[in-house]
């Protein structure tokens, strides 16, 4: 018998078995009937059930958690520590002195670069004309990182004043949400290293009142900065 002939003869087997009448529930007027058609029909969607399972599941098991962040959902409330930093005090006695500071002095009191759970440094000066004239004076503030030596530059005049310069290292909002395995993981990827602070006071240009009396200007350059920590760290879900 050839191999058509076979098909033939098991397709015919199949639909006389599909045909047949295998049970009857109820009278022979009201009831009803189960043939080989519905079991066919019923075990080919169970098999189309499981077949579907199986490649949900393959799928599912395919995704790299690594590639998402974590097994595990994390979120945490974000509070803000300020921190007291070097202080350097001083005088200026004439236009064009100027004061260097930070890492261009390689003054490793300014090296917040370990600190990594840093949100932003706050650079001041704090100055106070003495003697001359008056007012009228002019200051410039210049400060940058190891990293970033072209910095911020600012300027002021007149009789002293703040300048406050705000370098953002890792500024979070209030609340954070991340995947993570562990709590701890969670923290340390939000950890990320500060700077190395420095840079530059200068006297830009005296007062008027200089021709007569001489005059020179008081500061004190100083750094804060603010730690963040996390509180109430709280698992979400699953991933």
């Amino acid at each position: 018998m050839s191999l058509a002939d076979t098909l033939s003869e098991n397709l015919s087997r199949f639909e006389k078995y599909n045909n047949k009448e295998l049970y009857h529930i109820g009278s022979s007027g009201i009831g009803f009937t189960v043939t080989g058609r519905l079991v066919s029909g019923f075990i080919g969607f169970v098999v189309i059930i499981v077949m579907l399972m199986v490649t949900f599941s393959s799928a599912a098991n395919s995704i790299m958690v690594s590639d998402l962040g974590g097994t595990k959902a994390f979120t945490a409330d974000v509070v803000l520590t300020e921190m007291t930093g070097p202080s350097l005090p001083g005088t200026l006695s004439n236009e064009g002195d100027f004061v260097e500071f930070g890492y261009i002095m390689e003054d490793e009191d300014w090296d917040y670069i370990s600190e990594l759970r840093i949100s932003h440094i706050e650079v001041e000066v704090l100055w106070d004309a003495n003697g001359g004239g008056g007012g009228g004076r002019q200051v410039t503030f210049e400060v940058s990182t190891e990293n970033n030596t072209a910095g911020e530059s600012q300027n002021s005049g007149g009789g002293g004043g703040t300048i406050v310069t705000t370098w953002a290292i890792n500024q979070l909002p209030e609340s954070v949400s991340d995947t993570a395995d562990s709590a701890e993981d969670f923290v340390q990827s939000y950890e990320t290293p500060g700077e190395w602070m420095g840079g530059k006071f200068t006297y830009t240009s005296e007062s008027l009142g200089a021709l007569i009396t001489s005059e020179s200007i008081e500061y004190t350059i100083s750094l804060t900065y603010y730690t963040w920590e996390f509180e109430n760290i709280r698992e979400i879900v699953e991933v």
